[in-house]
């Protein structure tokens, strides 16, 4: 197994924990989750929330930009809550759906790869050598 076999299996196998944990969390502190429709209309709810306060962090710099002035980068501890949060409806999403968040990533890294990268590596992301899939 080389590098990028050890990279595929570790993210994959690091996704599937998350979504362990995220059910595990939302057992016990998540209030809408019946029926499905609620719940994912729910997570829809937190989603657009999240994706407004990255689009709050980002819109000043892009005026900026526009504008020629210089760019700030952006502070580690803006974006970990933001980031945090997308992990966190990402996990719930698939679990809704009864997919598996390793596999998904894994299937959508060789999906864009035969697209954008066909002779890349990435285009075998979590496919071991005999083309099953790792973990």
């Amino acid at each position: 197994m080389d590098e990028h076999d050890n990279l595929a299996e570790e993210a994959i196998t690091g996704l599937r924990a998350l979504q362990k944990a995220q059910i595990q969390y939302d057992s016990e502190m998540w209030d809408i989750s019946r029926p499905k429709l609620a719940n994912i209309r729910h997570i829809q709810l937190h989603l657009a929330i999240t994706v407004g306060k990255l689009a709050r962090l980002i819109e000043p710099q892009d005026h900026r930009s526009h504008r020629g002035e210089p760019v700030e980068d952006f502070h580690q501890e803006d974006l970990l809550p933001i980031v945090a949060d997308l992990l966190i409806h990402a996990a719930q999403i698939a679990s809704l759906g009864s997919l598996d968040l390793g596999d998904v990533l894994a299937s959508r890294y060789r999906q864009n790869a035969l697209r954008f990268a066909p002779h890349g590596q990435i285009k075998d992301f979590g496919l071991p050598r005999d083309g099953t899939s790792v973990g």
